[in-house]
């Protein structure tokens, strides 16, 4: 039997309160949070998951049944002024902490969630996750093993016309560089290891920029299904020089230099020119900290024909709203390798906006409705179209 529930939520008002609330992170706790969606969805069976304490993840079971679709999104969000907790409507855009990453994607979440409860009857779970600015073990990485579907929306501000098909291989990298030390008032700084590091960056960067590699034939495959394919973000591969550690003292001329980097490419960029990009003269030794492969279609080991039919009713949820389907790269990473590790389809939608991880973070109030409307529609037409995956 059907449950019968109130569809009429003010999903402005859901993200508006759920940017007040802080989960920040650090040191991310998202206690209230849970329990506000807790109280949204009042009439529904939830579980709390917590691996950390004060990390807890709601999920929120709609409907059961076969396949298992779930809608996830990030509770958590990256750290600002306390200002930014307090919510501003100018010209259309919703501004605040988390507005667009992804405190829209959970409100656009619930509204399709309450609006589906009482007109599907295939399986649908909400999950409400901690700790993805972060990786996200504690978050969806926690949760899905726990909680398996069949495939996996995940709330992310892509654009409710863009569906997130790929993310980038990242590499996390100590940069060790020496030089010759001294006394500041009689050796040349310029022989110390920060100036060296300091001419390696700006070599790399530049190096960096000629990286290309050659995806016509991956564009091919979503363009032979009907979507556009965006590349998005500073091209195929990015080098960034994040942190720099060194010297013994001011008076010093410092000889040794380490500067921690995060690199990310495109799956489609040989490794080979990452590296040649990478090595020079001016290096000491190259310490890989830690590597994450790339994750989406055709780049993993989710069963391509899946991928393929969730695709194809992706594509008929956004052109029911009369917009054109893009499939996009991006050289951000997210929560997605936490599903497709196990063989699942996880694709990338949500409300867009701009300026995540800024001051001037924004959702746009129209994208807040029509994310919600494609989650709605896509679960309608698979229910119609999916009898298994």
């Amino acid at each position: 039997m059907l449950l019968v529930v109130d569809r009429d939520v003010d999903v402005v008002k859901v993200t508006k309160d759920l940017i007040k609330i802080d989960t920040r992170n650090p040191p991310g706790l998202t206690t209230e949070a849970v329990e506000y969606l807790q109280n949204l969805f009042s009439s529904f069976k939830t579980k709390v998951y917590s691996k950390e304490n004060g990390k807890e993840n709601l999920v929120v079971e709609i409907s059961r049944g076969k396949p298992t679709i779930m809608l996830t999104s990030h509770l958590d969000t990256v750290p600002s002024e306390d200002m930014l907790l307090n919510p501003v409507i100018v010209d259309g855009k919703l501004y605040g902490r988390g507005s667009c990453d992804a405190k829209g994607c959970v409100a656009a979440i619930c509204k399709a969630g309450l609006e589906l409860a009482d007109s599907v009857e295939l399986g649908l779970k909400l999950a409400f996750t901690a700790d993805e600015e972060i990786g996200g073990v504690n978050g969806l990485g926690f949760v899905f093993p726990r909680e398996k579907s069949d495939l996996v929306l995940i709330g992310e501000p892509t654009g409710s016309c863009k569906v997130g098909v790929l993310q980038a291989a990242v590499f996390a990298l100590d940069i060790e560089i020496s030089g010759e030390s001294g006394h500041t008032a009689t050796k040349d700084a310029k022989d110390g290891a920060i100036y060296k590091a300091s001419e390696y960056i700006i070599s790399t960067l530049e190096k960096f920029k000629h990286v290309k590699g050659e995806f016509k034939k991956y564009k091919t495959i979503f363009e032979e299904l009907g979507y556009g394919f965006l590349v998005r973000g500073c091209g195929d591969a990015v080098f960034n020089p994040a942190i720099i550690k060194g010297g013994i003292k001011r008076n010093v001329v410092a000889p040794r230099c380490t500067i921690k980097a995060d690199v990310r490419f495109a799956p489609w960029v040989n490794v080979n020119e990452i590296r040649d990009a990478l090595f020079d003269d001016r290096i000491e030794s190259i310490k890989v900290e830690g590597f994450l492969r790339p994750y989406g279609v055709n780049f993993d080991n989710v069963d391509f024909k899946k991928d393929l039919k969730v695709l194809e009713i992706l594509k008929k949820a956004i052109e029911r709203e009369n917009m054109e389907p893009k499939a996009v790269f991006s050289l951000g990473v997210g929560d997605s390798r936490h599903v497709r590790k196990f063989g699942i389809p996880a694709f990338y939608l949500g409300p867009g906006g701009e300026n995540l991880h800024s001051e001037n973070e924004y959702v746009y109030i129209s994208e807040l409705y029509t994310a919600s409307q494609v989650y709605c529609n896509f679960v309608r037409i698979f229910s119609r179209e999916v009898a298994e995956l």
